[in-house]
């Protein structure tokens, strides 16, 4: 069924118009009290000012001169003027038939479509190996960008790979210097993740050694000699690691774009032209920024791009990339096709020998996942595009912070972290060391469910699941606490919670294969009734999670859809029943069944039929 606050809105928008009120924005909600109805909305009282008339009486003119057809059984005015609104049986029964019929592309719209987001995920510096927290920004991506797909967005998903930084230059001092030993069949990222370590620890007792690496980023950032060559070479070595090891998690990228093509191709000369047409941009001539270019008036103060010593900041390489992200740029990468890992889908990368191709970058919208702590920096670009007056690609170009994942006690000592000091959450550090690794962490996760449910035929299915729901279903800014028992719980708010309900319909479609369904019954008890009316919020759900980019309102849906399932599982037979009773009933599991499979898809989650 088409969103439900979507039509709605738009039979509503016919009342606004005619009375000169087009952009006014229309608040649908689902009253907590089911006696208020299904859905409901204040739009009267919003306007009532405006058409200086009583909200009850627009709220009683709406509803005579609205037509909704038989969608709802009723349209009533309650209070000072909401607008409630109760389903009819017959636009839950006729969900529930387009559910079955539509399979697999229910609930995905093209109310998007014609528009392409850029969605930069993941990027995770290329001289370590990946760590849960660098998981939980993977997971995140993955699902927004079919989530947004969903709604009939164009989504190109970026991984910016920072190869000429203070990381990747103190993995490439250790290798060339420290005569670290790899170990047998170690990955060469988990061995690359060591040699970091040891390298961090010697620059901080070694003023020499430090100085070196200096050296090495200075190079970089000029691209320029032999070591530029070789931490290239090797930034793209523990790359492809790093891909190997999304590839498990099942997730895939569009694009690779390096840092050092950036430098390469030169971005910064067209951008520092677009920006001296600013009047916000300019040289200081005194004070603690002389000699440096600056903008104007970022977050109320002066933001350096260009320092005194001609090196362009962070922000400033930021800013160019982002404009290049908007094709407002002028000038465009070469790509190469990037064959050296397993993908889902074709995979290019920026090079500087490569060929032209017309359809990266160019986005409507941009999206980045991004740390929480990266919240400052991020604003500067948006507020550096709105100050040089970009101000359409400033408004849509949004960050999804997320928080840091720690370790529960018992999970960390699982995992092989020191837990002598008590504490009872343990946060990682790729810089010293502490943490746990992504490939650890799914392979233990496998383990235990082997171990906890030997007879399973999905041990990896419901491992992914375990681990990408419990990333997902926070609110994506709050910092999580990682607990293997609470993952894994199939009788809790968890993946496997879900994905168990999937297999116990697909259990039951099975069973019910020999039996005929003839005329569903008419009639729903209260559980039924409370399934078919979750089944029926899908499609609202997932536009409510694309326009947030918040995944866990769709968790927060399947995880209700499920227990919801459950009970009319416990409560209403369904195989010995008549007919009419049977075929309505077995119409409601396969209903539940594709939803809970298309909502899986779009969190990136298995949905086996057996667990």
């Amino acid at each position: 069924m088409e969103s439900m606050r979507k039509l709605i809105s738009e039979k509503i928008s016919g009342y606004l118009s005619d009375n000169g009120l087009v952009d006014k924005k229309i608040d649908i909600e689902r009253p907590l009290d089911k006696k208020n109805g299904d859905y409901s909305t204040n739009i009267a009282m919003a306007i009532s000012k405006k058409l200086k008339r009583i909200p009850r009486e627009i709220a009683e003119e709406i509803t005579v001169k609205t037509y909704f057809g038989d969608i709802f059984e009723r349209v009533e005015v309650a209070g000072g003027g909401f607008i409630n609104f109760y389903l009819s049986k017959k636009a839950l029964v006729d969900n529930i038939s387009e559910t079955i019929e539509k399979k697999s592309s229910y609930g995905k719209t093209k109310v998007n479509s014609g528009k392409k987001v850029v969605l930069e995920h993941t990027n995770v510096n290329p001289n370590k190996a990946l760590h849960v927290g660098h998981l939980r920004n993977a997971c995140l991506g993955s699902a927004i960008e079919k989530i947004l797909e969903a709604t009939g967005y164009d989504v190109e998903v970026q991984n910016y790979v920072d190869d000429t930084g203070v990381q990747v230059a103190a993995t490439a001092l250790g290798l060339r210097e420290l005569n670290l030993a790899r170990k047998e069949g170690e990955k060469y990222d988990h061995f690359a993740s060591r040699v970091y370590v040891e390298a961090m620890e010697k620059m901080e007792q070694d003023p020499v050694f430090k100085d070196k690496q200096t050296e090495i980023i200075c190079a970089l950032d000029k691209h320029e000699g032999e070591i530029a060559v070789y931490v290239k070479d090797l930034a793209k070595k523990i790359l492809i690691e790093n891909l190997k090891s999304m590839h498990e998690f099942e997730i895939d990228y569009d694009l690779l774009v390096w840092e050092s093509d950036v430098i390469g191709f030169d971005f910064w000369r067209p951008a520092f032209e677009l920006l001296k047409k600013s009047d916000k941009f300019y040289k200081v001539e005194e004070g603690k920024n002389a000699g440096c270019y600056v903008i104007d008036g970022v977050m109320g103060e002066q933001k350096v791009i260009v320092k005194s010593n001609s090196v362009v900041t962070y922000t400033g390489k930021d800013i160019a990339y982002h404009l290049w992200k908007y094709n407002l740029l002028g000038k465009d990468f070469l790509y190469k096709k990037f064959d050296e890992t397993k993908q889902s889908k074709e995979l290019f990368m920026t090079d500087l020998q490569g060929q032209k191709e017309d359809h990266f970058g160019r986005a409507d919208m941009v999206v980045n996942i991004v740390d929480v702590r990266q919240s400052f920096p991020q604003q500067a670009v948006k507020e550096s595009l709105k100050v040089l007056g970009y101000q359409d690609q400033s408004k849509k170009l949004n960050h999804v912070g997320y928080g840091v994942v720690n370790l529960s006690s018992k999970t960390a000592e699982s995992l092989g972290v020191d837990i002598s000091g008590e504490q009872s959450s343990y946060a990682m550090s790729g810089r010293k060391g502490i943490g746990v690794l992504a490939d650890d962490l799914l392979e233990e996760a496998i383990k235990l469910v082997k171990k906890n449910h030997p007879q399973t035929e999905a041990a990896k299915e419901v491992a992914l699941g375990a681990i990408k729901y419990y990333m997902l279903n926070y609110n994506p800014y709050s910092d999580i606490t990682f607990d293997f028992e609470i993952a894994l719980n199939i009788y809790g708010n968890s993946g496997p919670y879900i994905q168990y309900a999937h297999a116990r319909c697909a259990s039951l479609i099975k069973k019910a294969a020999d039996r005929t369904e003839g005329e569903p019954s008419q009639e729903y008890n209260e559980a039924e009734l409370l399934l078919a009316k979750h089944l029926e919020q899908y499609s609202d759900v997932v536009l409510s999670s694309a326009d947030n980019f918040s995944p866990n309102l769709l968790c927060n849906y399947l995880f209700e859809l499920a227990k919801k399932f459950n009970a009319f599982y416990a409560t209403c037979p369904i195989i010995s029943e008549s007919d009419n009773v049977f075929s309505s009933r077995m119409r409601l599991v396969k209903s539940t069944k594709q939803i809970l499979s298309n909502g899986l898809e779009l969190l990136s989650i298995p949905s086996p039929d057996k667990m």
